[in-house]
């Protein structure tokens, strides 16, 4: 910009103009992806870090358990191996996986935002993950969904078999 120029930077006045959307539909697929859509969305929230880190766990959850099909197990096994990231990374190359993609949509409504988040998976047993679970405490993982529940969601709602996942932030 020239000297003197007072026009606001673009991607200051790009995050800026997020608070007049009502509505918006992202797509994503990679943990890139998922780093990017969940600052995009947490933007637009009253507390930007408390919402990503729960937007963050809901994404990626889309992600790695829905379309790739990492299940609970595999996942704290290559996470002791410290095999994770690789693991999705290959998963994401597969033709079976290489076209799945996820899809968050946001409303602002009257007093509150609302994220509604849906993979392309079969689904998981998502009830007995709404709450910390003093038998899985040890383990890398299984705390996401609980916390993001408990710490950056005012509710946190499953559909049906588990692919479809609504969280809310009252205004």
């Amino acid at each position: 910009m020239p000297e003197g120029d007072k026009r606001p930077q673009r991607t200051v006045l790009a995050v800026e103009s997020l608070k007049y959307f009502t509505f918006a539909e992202l797509r994503f697929s990679s943990l890139e992806d998922v780093n990017q859509v969940a600052g995009i969305l947490a933007s637009m929230c009253p507390d930007p870090e408390t919402a990503s880190t729960g937007l963050i766990e809901l994404l990626l959850n889309a992600v790695e358990h829905g379309n790739l099909g990492i299940s609970y197990d595999e996942k704290k096994q290559l996470m002791y191996e410290d095999n994770w990231e690789t693991e999705l990374r290959r998963r994401l190359a597969l033709p079976e996986y290489k076209e799945r993609f996820g899809t968050v949509t946001f409303e602002r409504k009257s007093g509150v935002l609302e994220f509604r988040i849906t993979d392309q998976g079969n689904g998981f047993d998502w009830a007995e993950y709404l709450e910390l679970n003093p038998e899985r405490s040890l383990d890398p993982n299984g705390r996401g969904i609980a916390m993001a529940r408990r710490y950056s969601f005012s509710t946190l709602e499953y559909q049906g078999a588990g692919n479809v996942v609504t969280a809310t932030i009252a205004l």
